[in-house]
């Protein structure tokens, strides 16, 4: 039997009402290189009528660049976010089992919406937009939505709550022990500021994970990395994307979205070149990854170009 028709048969299962259901137009969909991302849609018929229901379907990958992979825990990000002001598309059903599809997976609304590429490149009503959704994101009160299972660390200690998955990932892929992921990671524990607070985090916030119609997003996307930290960590990582695919960003941390953040927010924004550091780090696992993936680029040359960056961020002896 074709995965649609065994789709198919799994959500007419959870539609009782239902007297005919078809899993019509299935195509891939435009999606960072981590993702797998279908959308397909539901044909519904029922009293004579027929609906037809725009869905997407995230099956779970079992090995990648961010493995591994939980589709689960994004399902639970999405459904609690539901309830909040958070623009999300909407979570609908989840089978953990694997019997279906030979995977777990996911299902959700398919939100039509323009998307951007990685980076933004000056300033505009988007820019504002994007930041502004990213304070929202940051805004909600993560327990009582229900989302305290993101702390796999100690919720109590903002660095602790982030890095704790990611020295998992790095033992994974055997750089756990790399010299400048030992320093850079004590450096972190010894610095953390003061003012550190722990707040739901996006994980990704590149401009390619809104979905925009006109200037206001109508969506964000890509939860695979949510999480718990200071909110500065998601500039931080967007200015660590950046300094490894795009190049260097502002001498201490800053950049066009957190220029936009501090405006939207109204906040003047310190430390940021800590949360830079610390986005080099998980951007030396994410590239540890993609190099045993893709081979793309290798680990060496990666920490190489981190070990340039905190150079200029925290001072020349992270250049030697």
């Amino acid at each position: 039997m074709h995965w649609t028709a065994r789709l198919a048969a799994y959500l007419a299962a959870h539609l009782p009402a239902a007297e005919a259901v078809e899993v019509a137009n299935p195509r891939a969909m435009p999606a960072g290189a981590s993702n797998e991302t279908v959308a397909f849609d539901l044909r519904v018929r029922a009293d004579g009528l027929t609906w037809t229901l725009p869905l997407v379907l995230r099956p779970q990958r079992e090995d990648g660049i961010l493995a591994p992979y939980d589709v689960g825990r994004q399902f639970r990000v999405l459904r609690a976010l539901g309830a909040t002001a958070v623009p999300v598309p909407a979570a609908a059903w989840f089978e953990p089992t694997g019997e279906v599809l030979g995977t777990p997976f996911y299902v959700m609304a398919r939100v039509r919406g323009e998307t951007l590429p990685l980076f933004w490149y000056g300033r505009s009503p988007r820019l504002a937009a994007a930041a502004e959704a990213l304070a929202g994101i940051h805004a909600v009160d993560w327990q009582a939505a229900g989302l305290a299972f993101l702390a796999e660390g100690s919720a109590d200690d903002p660095l602790e709550a982030e890095l704790g998955p990611w020295r998992m990932r790095a033992e994974r892929l055997r750089i756990g022990r790399a010299p400048l992921l030992i320093a850079l990671g004590e450096w972190l524990r010894a610095n953390q500021p003061a003012d550190a607070r722990t707040a739901l985090l996006h994980g990704d916030p590149n401009p390619g994970n809104y979905l925009f119609e006109g200037d206001r997003v109508v969506a964000v996307v890509d939860w695979e990395l949510a999480g718990l930290g200071d909110p500065r960590s998601d500039l931080g990582f967007y200015a660590a994307l950046q300094t490894v695919f795009g190049g260097m960003g502002g001498p201490r941390g800053e950049t066009l979205l957190s220029e936009a953040y501090a405006g939207v927010t109204g906040r003047q924004l310190t430390a940021l070149e800590y949360y830079e550091a610390l986005g080099l780090y998980r951007m030396a696992v994410v590239m540890a990854g993609w190099a045993g993936r893709f081979g793309a680029l290798s680990t060496g040359h990666t920490l190489e170009v981190i070990a340039r960056r905190l150079a200029v961020l925290l001072g020349p002896r992270w250049g030697a």
